[in-house]
C-alpha cells in the first residue's frame, strides 16, 4: 500500500462571524455556545461569569489537541457596526478596554452577533515550511475544506497561488521547483495516482485545457471576494475571482470560460463527465 499526504499549498486562513465558527468545537465552551440555536439563550450564557471564567481558562490551557491556536491577538476584525474596532485584533480591543481578550471577543459577539466578522490564520503561515511540503514526494498537492464551509474558507484557487509562489521563488533565486514540474504537480501527478485518464496534453486525449495568465499570477490572487447562493436566500458565499489569471477553459474540448467568465453554455450543455479509475 502507497500513502501519500495531502496538502493545502496556501496559509490556513479562515473567517467568522460572531462565534460561528467549526473550530470551536475543539474545547468545551466553545461547543456549549454553538449548541445553542437560540440567540436569546445564546446571548445569556455568553454573558454568564461563570460561563467566562471556562472560556477564559480552557483559552489560556497551553496543553491538548487543537487545531485553532487560541490567540485572540492574531484575530482580526474585518466589519462590524462599530467601526472603531475594524481592523484590530480582538486582543487589542482588550488591551484598550482593560479586558481579557476573551472577554473583549465574547462583548462583541453579545453586541453585534454574526455582524461582527474577522478573521485568523491557522496554520501554513511559514513559507519555508510551505516550499518544503510542495516540493515532497510524499506529499499531494490538493486538499481543500472550503466547499464545506461557504462562509469561513475559500481555497479554490489554492493551484494558482502554488504556481505564483514557485515561479515568484526562481526569479528571487530560491528555486524549490521548477514551474513545469509545478504544473506536473497539479494535473498529470494527481491523475496518475487516482488512475484517471487526465492531466496530460496528448494527440487523441480529452482537451481538457485551462489556459493561465502568468502576468496575472499576483496578488489579486489573495483579494477577498463573495457570491450570492440564489439557492439558499442569498447566504453570501466566501470565493477566489481570478478572471485576469485564468483567460480560458475547455471541457473536452468545449469553450466554458473566456476572458475570466463563463460562456452561455456553461450548465446548460453537458460537457463534462465523471471520470472513472481504471478507464481510459
Amino acid at each position: 500500500m502507497t500513502f501519500r499526504w495531502q496538502h493545502l499549498p496556501v496559509p490556513f486562513e479562515v473567517y467568522a462571524d460572531g462565534i460561528d465558527l467549526v473550530i470551536f468545537e475543539e474545547f468545551g465552551a466553545g461547543a456549549a455556545a454553538l449548541h445553542l440555536a437560540d440567540q436569546v439563550e445564546r446571548n445569556a450564557l455568553m454573558q454568564d461569569e461563570n460561563y467566562r471564567r471556562k472560556f477564559r481558562k480552557q483559552y489560556d490551557a497551553k496543553f491538548g489537541m487543537r487545531v485553532w491556536h487560541r490567540d485572540f491577538f492574531d484575530a482580526e476584525i474585518v466589519d462590524c457596526p462599530d467601526d472603531s474596532v475594524v481592523g484590530k485584533t480582538f486582543g487589542q480591543v482588550g488591551v484598550e478596554n482593560g479586558l481579557h481578550p476573551v472577554d473583549a471577543f465574547l462583548d462583541l459577539v453579545v453586541a453585534y452577533g454574526t455582524k461582527l466578522r474577522w478573521r485568523t490564520t491557522i496554520s501554513n503561515h511559514r513559507p519555508e515550511f510551505l516550499a518544503k511540503l510542495g516540493a515532497d514526494a510524499g506529499v499531494q498537492i490538493g486538499f481543500s475544506d472550503a466547499g464545506a464551509h461557504l462562509r469561513n474558507m475559500a481555497f479554490y484557487n489554492f493551484g494558482l497561488r502554488f504556481l505564483r509562489r514557485v515561479r515568484d521563488a526562481q526569479r528571487a533565486g530560491l528555486e524549490f521547483m521548477t514551474l513545469e514540474h509545478a504544473v506536473h504537480r497539479l494535473t498529470g501527478e494527481l491523475a496518475e495516482w487516482y488512475d484517471i485518464d487526465a492531466g496530460h496534453l496528448r494527440e487523441g486525449d480529452r482537451a481538457d485545457v485551462v489556459i493561465v495568465d502568468p502576468a496575472h499570477l499576483d496578488g489579486t490572487l489573495d483579494d477577498y471576494a463573495e457570491s450570492p447562493i440564489p439557492a439558499f436566500d442569498n447566504l453570501p458565499r466566501m470565493v477566489n475571482r481570478n478572471d485576469a489569471a485564468v483567460t480560458a477553459v475547455f471541457v473536452a474540448g468545449q469553450l466554458v470560460v473566456a476572458d475570466g467568465q463563463p460562456t452561455p453554455e456553461l450548465g446548460i450543455r453537458r460537457t463534462g463527465q465523471f471520470l472513472r479509475a481504471g478507464a481510459k
